[in-house]
């Protein structure tokens, strides 16, 4: 083994430079950290359009590359866009699969992800590694082996690990981990399509805030002419903010992109900017509160906030403007938006705003204040149609009926003798009631009884429910502001629950759940924690542990959770052999399916003909394939052999022959 590493070590240093067909333009305004005679190369033959770009909406983050698309296949060549030192090597099932990245002499970095396979040099390396272990997944900083690439040298091949569907992420960031959008770079496309609005969500931000007369946020689309688009006129009142779905396209590319510029002027005055160049990578889970989180989390589309909410730090925006948020004088207003690409290509919309003068909000009336003293408790909500809560919609200053009015309301801070105790004859959802304090309770006759507890960015936080036999734990980073949350757990149809919320607020940081179970269930590593979509029933596992009596779990948001034993082993099925297209090697696969807690492909024993090789796994085509540097079937009789556990500890045993 170490022979051919030296060989392919040596091989590697005197490769040829690899000629490619794009070089960056002489127009290229580089960030102030990259070397400014530096010259990045297009990084792949693969294809000249990109697929994604730079600060796209992504599940939970910010995408931090260009996605250069592949045409649905793998094995094009992906080459070093600048000298540099190979950095670190990353393969896993998940995220950026099979990663490289390259360091460049003024320590920025290029990245390149989803690979199908590494140059063979990198690859003999990282083989004489990961067989020691023989796990699927490796990451690892190499600077060691002090292995030099020059621009234009072949690194790898695109391929689809990590996420489908086959394309190559290429990222670039700075010395101090801030990624960056590789057009800066120079790496451009031909683009002279203008962006387009979609729609756009008019957002209530202040406890007085109405729209068209009502509380709730509103949405809606545009009538368009050319590249101006209408969004009508709206009736509000209280602080609002805007925020658009906008999207951006280029001349030979498929797919939608992100629009790179976003400026808002009021009555001809701008009061809001936004460009997407840079964000630190510890920055990327902010976009859960750059966008609208209701909406990315019920309709999957990113409403782009055209308004800064407190504790965003992201570097995107002209602060100067202030926060964007719109708290009108009585009259009509005028909103223009304006929406550019990377090439200056522009599109306008407008929308009209009319305040009325006399506001339809109304204060409510407190009928009684009290120092201290006890709230008579309703009926346990056990017995209701409907927890408490859902009749409810709060945030960190107020709270209100999300419906219809609630009669003979009380509000009190628990433990603390000097807050009042607020108590109002009916409450309307136009209407709100403060909320201060660590813990607040909550109660009428009508809804039940119910507990908020607050939890304040920037601080550990315990919260303890001696009833429910249940604590969380929230890092000082967890939650983006202060969240007021309420926690219960409860019994149906014999399985144990936990709901949590809000459901409809994002989190930075995954919290620590721990509940005790009962002493029957003590030990069973069979149970984990379960997050339920409740639109569709679909369950899928939190990461958990059990000791002794106790199961303790991280989760990244609130909702629904249930406790269920997991005692199913995965299955296995469909062996088949197959050859590798792009470089005609042979592997063995299984599909292999576990749809509760999933599989433990890092110590799985997967053997052909009595050779054990590296099991790895692609978790969206369910498959496990066989790996074994140089393996080929023998002429006749080939037997597999699996032993392969879920994260439960069920073991399934897999034995086929093939003859080939």
């Amino acid at each position: 083994m170490l022979q051919r590493l030296l060989f392919f070590s040596l091989a590697l240093l005197f490769s040829a430079t690899v000629s490619v067909a794009q070089e960056r333009t002489t127009d290229t305004n580089f960030p102030h950290y990259i070397d400014p005679s530096a010259t990045y190369i297009w990084p792949t033959d693969a294809s000249d359009y990109f697929s994604a770009t730079f600060a796209e909406t992504r599940s939970a983050h910010f995408h931090a590359a260009a996605d250069i698309g592949t045409w649905g296949r793998e094995g094009y060549e992906v080459y070093a866009a600048r000298d540099g030192i190979l950095f670190r090597i990353g393969i896993s099932p998940h995220g950026y699969g099979n990663v490289i990245y390259l360091q460049h002499d003024d320590g920025s970095y290029s990245v390149y992800a989803h690979l199908q396979d590494f140059e063979p040099g990198i690859r003999a390396i990282v083989d004489s590694l990961r067989f020691e272990t023989f796990e699927h997944s490796f990451d690892r900083i190499m600077t060691e082996y002090n292995l030099h690439f020059s621009q234009g040298d072949l690194i790898g091949r695109t391929g689809s690990t990590g996420i489908g569907p086959p394309h190559l992420h290429f990222e670039l960031r700075s010395p101090n981990n801030a990624a960056f959008n590789p057009m800066l770079a120079g790496i451009h496309i031909a683009d002279s399509v203008p962006p387009t609005f979609s729609s756009i969500a008019i957002v209530p931000k202040s406890g007085d805030a109405l729209i068209n007369g009502n509380a709730e946020m509103v949405t809606r689309t545009p009538s368009r002419s050319g590249n101006h688009f209408n969004f009508g006129r709206i009736d509000a009142e209280g602080t609002i903010g805007l925020a658009v779905n906008a999207s951006d396209r280029s001349d030979n590319g498929r797919n939608v992109y992100a629009v790179y510029e976003l400026e808002m002027k009021v009555n001809g005055e701008p009061l809001f900017h936004s460009r997407a160049d840079s964000f630190y990578m510890g920055q990327s889970r902010q976009m859960l509160i750059d966008r609208v989180f209701p909406i990315l989390q019920q309709r999957r589309a990113g409403y782009q906030r055209l308004h800064i909410l407190p504790t965003n730090t992201l570097p995107f925006y002209n602060r100067d403007l202030g926060d964007g948020l719109l708290h009108l004088e009585p009259g009509t207003h005028k909103v223009d938006i304006t929406a550019l690409d990377f090439y200056g290509n522009k599109a306008t919309a407008s929308l009209e705003i009319r305040v009325p003068e006399k506001p339809a909000y109304q204060t409510p009336e407190v009928r009684f204040v009290y120092k201290a003293g006890a709230v008579s408790p309703p009926a346990p909500f056990s017995e209701r149609t409907s927890p408490p809560h859902d009749h409810f919609e709060w945030n960190k200053h107020w709270i209100r009926p999300a419906g219809r009015a609630v009669q003979k309301l009380s509000i009190r801070s628990r433990g603390d003798f000097g807050r009042p105790v607020y108590n109002y004859e009916s409450l309307n959802n136009r209407q709100t009631a403060p909320l201060s304090g660590e813990v607040v309770e909550i109660s009428s006759e009508e809804t039940g009884a119910f507990t908020l507890n607050r939890v304040l960015p920037g601080r550990e936080t315990e919260l303890r429910f001696p009833a429910h036999r249940m604590r969380l734990q929230f890092p000082e980073a967890a939650v983006f502001d202060t969240l007021y949350v309420y926690a219960t757990r409860f019994t149906r149809n014999g399985e144990d629950f936990v709901r949590l919320a809000p459901g409809d607020e994002p989190l930075q940081q995954s919290f620590h759940l721990s509940m005790s179970i009962a002493d029957s269930l003590a030990d069973n590593q069979q149970l984990s924690l379960y997050y339920v979509n409740e639109r569709n029933g679909a369950r899928s596992a939190v990461s958990t542990t059990v000791e002794g009596n106790q199961l303790n779990a991280q989760a990244r948001g609130f909702g629904l959770f249930v406790v269920a034993a997991d005692t199913t082993p995965p299955q296995i099925s469909r062996p088949r052999l197959w050859r590798r297209n792009s470089d005609q090697r042979w592997f063995v696969s299984v599909r292999a399916v576990d749809l509760q807690t999933g599989l433990d492909f890092n110590n799985a024993i997967f053997k052909v003909n009595g050779i054990r090789g590296i099991a790895e796994y692609d978790p969206f085509g369910h498959q496990l394939t066989y790996y074994l540097p140089g393996f080929e079937p023998v002429r006749g009789r080939n037997s597999i052999t699996l032993e392969l556990s879920d994260r439960a500890g069920n073991v399934s045993e897999f034995t086929h022959t093939f003859t080939h």
